[in-house]
């Protein structure tokens, strides 16, 4: 179960995504989550800290899993390259509130807080993905050293853009495809993004499969 501040949290971010950052209120939020005016001020502040707030918390739920991944010496190297595709691509669906956000912030923020908060964020799975990588070069499990900083944003920007682009591409499969399920439409889609970004990532790496 969510604390109080993450339930908060989590109303917001619907409604930032919604309806902008500008055009959501404290007291539309206090309403949406049933609570006062004065707890979200008692536990934020003001509207912008509770922004600040949210993307410091899911920011770091999502960089705590990635340095999981890294740290699983269970898995080889590409088993945590696979883990950390799927991880970013089941979290862009599950949080695609948050994500809306953070394309809209990249953009339009003049809130140094979250501008460091999403540079901070990039870097470190940049670094991430770099570790994991030049230790399976070191093992000749890969062959070819990427551009860590584009590797990312080969992952990231894919990703993003099939967030934004599924009702395009699901009116497109629809219309090209006669066996078309809508009910299964979405997990499967994403399941196919994520497959996909697996497989240039192994380009990108030179990993061939046994």
């Amino acid at each position: 179960m969510p604390t109080k501040e993450e339930h908060i949290m989590m109303v917001a971010e619907k409604l930032f995504a919604a309806n902008g950052y500008n055009g959501t209120s404290v007291r539309d939020i206090a309403a949406k989550a049933k609570v006062n005016v004065s707890m979200i001020s008692y536990y934020f502040g003001s509207k912008e800290n509770l922004m600040e707030e949210l993307f410091k918390w899911r920011m770091e739920e999502g960089l705590n899993f990635a340095k999981n991944i890294v740290e699983n010496n269970d898995l080889t190297e590409i088993e945590k390259i696979d883990a950390f595709i799927d991880n970013f691509v089941n979290r862009v669906q599950r949080l695609r509130d948050f994500f809306l956000l953070v394309h809209t912030q990249q953009v339009i923020s003049q809130n140094k807080n979250i501008q460091n908060f999403l540079k901070a964020s990039k870097i470190n799975y940049i670094e991430i993905n770099e570790q994991i990588v030049e230790i399976g070069l070191e093992k000749g499990v890969f062959t070819k050293r990427p551009s860590y900083h584009f590797l990312q944003c080969t992952i990231s920007g894919t990703i993003f853009n099939a967030m934004h682009g599924i009702k395009i591409y699901k009116e497109y499969l629809k219309k090209h495809n006669p066996d078309f399920d809508e009910k299964q439409y979405e997990s499967q889609y994403f399941q196919e993004a994520s497959a996909h970004v697996k497989t240039i990532v192994r380009a990108l790496i030179g990993y061939q499969e046994n």
